[in-house]
């Protein structure tokens, strides 16, 4: 496989993450979410479509090609395996592996990816329920935006563009917000544009653009 620079595979994970987190990518958002200029960005999405890995639609949407999944899978892979590793060998906290992990995933060789990965017996979700590529959620996956008062839910993954606030997935950390965890739906207020759960640590609150991108499953209702 050819090597990239740091950062094209910084668009590629990108990509490969909102793609995941069924968000439209567009040369503003990149630019948002990489904390760049929207020209820089213009000139490395460029750069990449005459390598290859991306197209541009007449939408402005941009999206990876084959030979662009193929390489964001590898990265996506890497970061994962590198999350697990700091949160569940070196007990790094959940909500800050994933910018450790970002330095991390750049210098692994396919060696060091192999025997980690056997080390850790090849895990098959990042501590924040993402699959590993090549995997996915279970079909009766929605988000959190779905759900109804009355249902209780099962946390299956933080969707992964939240991750890049360690502010909120804190925020998330101390309300048990995290993969395996049950939470009731309470209330969903148009006015306050918010959702009131109910865990066994108490109550909590997530307005309705972080409820968006976490992901739940049905366990039961009233």
């Amino acid at each position: 496989m050819t090597e990239h620079s740091q950062v094209i595979e910084e668009y590629l994970l990108l990509l490969y993450k909102l793609d995941r987190s069924r968000e439209k990518a567009k040369a503003v958002i990149l630019a948002t979410r990489l904390e760049t200029s929207p020209p820089t960005v213009h000139a490395t999405i460029s750069r990449m479509q005459r390598d290859g890995l991306v197209k541009v639609k007449k939408s402005k949407e941009i999206s990876l090609t084959k030979e662009g999944q193929k390489v964001a899978e590898d990265i996506a892979y890497r970061h994962n395996l590198s999350e697990y590793f700091l949160c569940n060998t070196l007990g790094i906290p959940w909500y800050e592996v994933h910018q450790h992990a970002h330095r991390l995933e750049h210098a692994m060789t396919p060696v060091v990816v192999k025997k980690l990965a056997e080390f850790l017996n090849n895990p098959g979700f990042c501590p924040h329920g993402t699959p590993m590529p090549g995997t996915a959620l279970p079909k009766n996956t929605i988000t959190l935006m779905e759900t109804e008062p009355g249902m209780t839910v099962e946390v299956a993954m933080i969707g992964e563009v939240l991750e890049d606030s360690v502010d909120l997935m804190k925020i998330l950390h101390e309300n048990l917000i995290m993969p395996g965890n049950h939470h009731k739906i309470t209330e969903k207020s148009e006015v306050m544009r918010s959702i009131s759960l109910e865990s066994k640590d108490g109550p909590s609150a997530l307005p309705f653009h972080v409820a968006e991108k976490i992901f739940v499953i049905e366990i039961s209702r009233d």
